[in-house]
């Protein structure tokens, strides 16, 4: 089988081990040596067919990598990437998916000529019950598309190998940023709210959190059309509740940052929003309440406010 390497063991990337490893021999890397990871399906409980390597035995065994899903929080992508950079061989393709935005511009100018930047964006359901085990709470959509040239000759064949045949519903996207800021939208409606509320993704479709939905969806697209990103409000309310849906029983995975006093990753949410709203003289007063409240949980964990 193809080797396939995940970085972290986080919700994300045990869900897509568990998906990927009927077709590719799986590696996860973490930070310290890990034995054995499961998967939860309602009350069974099985061991994912994967190995652990720790980023020290990587480097000890001389590991080369030409495949590689790097599922971590925004605030950790540039350590994971600068740590999994000297493995990479020559032409190797590399995912990233993270919620939030962040500017792939400095990893993109890192990439030697030949290998591929790609982003995956899904809304799969999981939890943690422990730090070796995810449980699955539900399907969920997931969309994949190139950054850099090279990825966009690639993408075809690579969504058709490693993303439609094992993470159905999948989309191939060739516009890297509307996929970005459209991931940014379910996640500005969804994480914030639950982490504040600490309410699982079902139970914001209730009537009394519309207004909170709508008003940082509203904001969200406002600054993307101010910047030249065609969004458009129903589209992106209708896909933010259809992950609601979908993902119903799931603890969004702010809410669990929030719950295990972790930081958190509003400032790639409602403090990107913020951020581009003020360099462009734009008023979102709803990403920024959220934007302080959720940084106020957990004050030592998160950044000091946006000026």
């Amino acid at each position: 089988m193809p080797e396939l390497f995940i970085v972290g063991k986080g919700a994300v990337g045990l869900l897509l081990a568990e998906r990927l490893a009927k077709a590719y021999s799986v590696t996860l890397i973490t930070r310290s040596p890990t034995q054995t990871v499961f998967t939860q399906h309602a009350e069974c409980t099985h061991p994912l067919a994967v190995r652990c390597l720790s980023w020290q035995e990587l480097a000890r065994q001389n590991i080369r990598i030409d495949l590689c899903i790097v599922p971590v929080k925004s605030y950790q992508l540039r350590e994971a990437f600068t740590a999994l950079k000297p493995h990479l061989s020559e032409d190797a393709n590399v995912i990233f998916s993270h919620n939030g935005i962040q500017s792939l511009e400095p990893v993109m100018t890192e990439l030697p000529a030949l290998q591929g930047l790609f982003f995956l964006s899904t809304s799969m359901g999981g939890w943690k019950p422990n730090a070796n085990t995810v449980a699955f709470t539900g399907p969920g959509l997931s969309v994949f598309g190139p950054c850099n040239s090279v990825a966009q000759q690639r993408a075809l064949s690579l969504f058709d190998a490693l993303i439609k045949p094992h993470l159905n519903p999948a989309l191939l996207s060739d516009d890297i940023q509307l996929l970005r800021w459209q991931k940014l939208c379910v996640n500005l409606a969804i994480n914030p709210l639950s982490a504040l509320t600490g309410l699982k993704n079902g139970r914001l479709r209730a009537p009394c959190y519309a207004a909170n939905v709508l008003g940082v969806l509203n904001e969200a697209c406002a600054v993307a059309n101010h910047i030249g990103v065609p969004l458009k409000l129903h589209e992106e309310l209708h896909r933010a509740y259809q992950v609601m849906t979908l993902t119903a029983d799931n603890v969004s995975s702010m809410a669990q940052d929030v719950k295990h006093q972790r930081r958190t990753e509003v400032d790639a949410m409602c403090g990107y929003i913020v951020e581009l709203a003020n360099q462009h003289g734009l008023s979102v007063p709803h990403n920024m309440k959220l934007l302080t409240r959720v940084r106020a949980l957990h004050p030592a964990e998160n950044k000091a406010e946006l000026g």
